[in-house]
Parts: C-alpha cells; structure tokens; sequence
C-alpha cells in the first residue's frame, strides 16, 4: 500500500512537463494501462487507467494496440485545496504533467 505524502497547497493550474517517475502498467485485458505515482504538486497518491477504444465497442471497431506516446493527466486527489474554483471540484490541486506509455 502507497504512503500518502499529501501536502494542502493552494489549487494553481501548472503543468510539470514529463514525469518519469510514474509506473505504467498494462492492463489485464490489454485495452489500457494503469499509472501510478505521487502527484507532483501536492503529493497525493494517483493512480488513473488509461484505456483504448471507443467505449461500449468490441471487434474491429476497438482499437487494439495503444499508441506509444507522452498522455497528460491531471491530479484527481479530491482534498481541498484553497482558492481552488468550485467548477474545478475534481481536479484536486490543479497540476497535470505527462506520462510516457510504452
């Protein structure tokens, strides 16, 4: 289990650039990958899946191979961070960085 490091930082839209400290994993069905890591603006565990595909399709339509390639994400921690806008409830403290899937 991850130790949270959470730090109560005020909200600020900041992009981190490219993390490479995050752990990506593929995803049981192959559809996708998990990433995992610490959230570099308040310390939060994060942990998102990444999935491939138009949703609710199977066959021929579903895109079985995922593109290699930088993919941003946003912090999700759901704690309250000041002057964060009440539109913005779920984007924890504001960063997003990129992460590399193979």
């Amino acid at each position: 289990m991850a130790v949270e490091n959470h730090r109560a930082v005020e909200y600020e839209r900041r992009d981190h650039g490219l993390m490479t400290a995050f752990v990506v994993d593929a995803l049981s069905d192959g559809h996708g990958y998990s990433v995992t890591g610490e959230c570099p603006g308040c310390g939060a565990h994060i942990r998102q899946e990444m999935t491939y595909g138009l949703m609710g399709t199977k066959g021929p339509r579903r895109r079985r191979e995922p593109r290699p390639g930088p993919r941003t994400m946003i912090c999700d921690c759901m704690r309250t961070h000041l002057e964060r806008p009440p539109e913005f409830f779920d984007q924890g403290c504001g960063a997003q960085w990129q992460v590399a899937l193979p």
